[in-house]
């Protein structure tokens, strides 16, 4: 079953809710603002929104995708846009683990790639095998439990640094909306072994507990709002049941 992740439309807000639509912009906006250097590889591009957003700007972006859908819509949008812009972007239908193509690039954009992956090593050496040295990799990921079909890993603060230790540095971790967004560097030399120091599990955790605290109460809200709304529902059952009888 294909995935179909429809996030150019989500981004203009054309379908889903206006939550929905302001959390894909927020994390899009995110990712290009981290962008490093000029030449930019787009994995799983999806319909294209955040390599053309990146174009706009000046990036030469190569976008990739396994979807051919998605591909055929990036490129469908990609046509709208001016000739400098269209220059400037490269849709490409391949399984990124499968590319052997020589060219480096300064970022690596991961934009909800990772959860779809049981073994993600096997996109991680990829991915620094085509960074330039010091290259920027730049990930989002669902944050904690999502029950997605195709979503393999649930990620934490901790296990995503984990993920990504042996062949980047963590540089920045954050959490926007339902994302869990990260900014890392390629090492010189990967290190399959690496530990985490004290400071780092700290900081992880501190993270996990102060985002997960407002998941939890966002919860209790919506589950006293719809407990409300049933209770009034039972009322309004009761009243009725009760009209019945009495001009019955």
């Amino acid at each position: 079953m294909a995935n179909h992740d429809r996030v150019s439309e989500r981004y203009y807000g054309e379908i889903n809710s206006e939550e929905s639509h302001e959390a894909t912009r927020t994390r899009i906006h995110w990712m290009c603002r981290e962008a490093t250097g000029k030449r930019i590889l787009d994995v799983g591009c999806s319909q294209g929104i955040t390599s053309i957003l990146l174009a706009r700007e000046g990036f030469r972006v190569t976008g990739v995708d396994l979807e051919e859908e998605s591909i055929r819509y990036a490129q469908g949008e990609l046509a709208k846009e001016s000739k400098p812009v269209r220059n400037n972007v490269d849709f490409r239908m391949l399984d990124i683990t499968q590319w052997k193509v020589k060219t480096l690039f300064d970022t690596v954009l991961l934009g909800e790639v990772l959860e779809h992956f049981a073994h993600p090593e096997t996109l991680l050496i990829q991915i620094h095998r085509l960074l330039q040295e010091e290259g920027t990799l730049i990930v989002t990921v669902p944050y904690g439990y999502h029950p997605f079909y195709d979503h393999k890993q649930t990620f934490y603060a901790g296990n995503l640094a984990m993920c990504l230790m042996p062949y980047f540095e963590v540089l920045k971790l954050e959490v926007h909306h339902k994302y869990l967004c990260c900014v890392a560097r390629k090492r010189r030399k990967t290190q399959l072994h690496m530990s985490p120091t004290l400071k780092q599990v700290t900081e992880w955790m501190q993270l996990d507990h102060l985002h997960f605290a407002e998941v939890e109460q966002n919860h209790l809200r919506l589950m006293k709002l719809r407990k409300k709304a049933l209770d009034q529902a039972v009322e309004q059952v009761k009243r009725l049941r009760r009209q019945e009888n009495v001009e019955g």
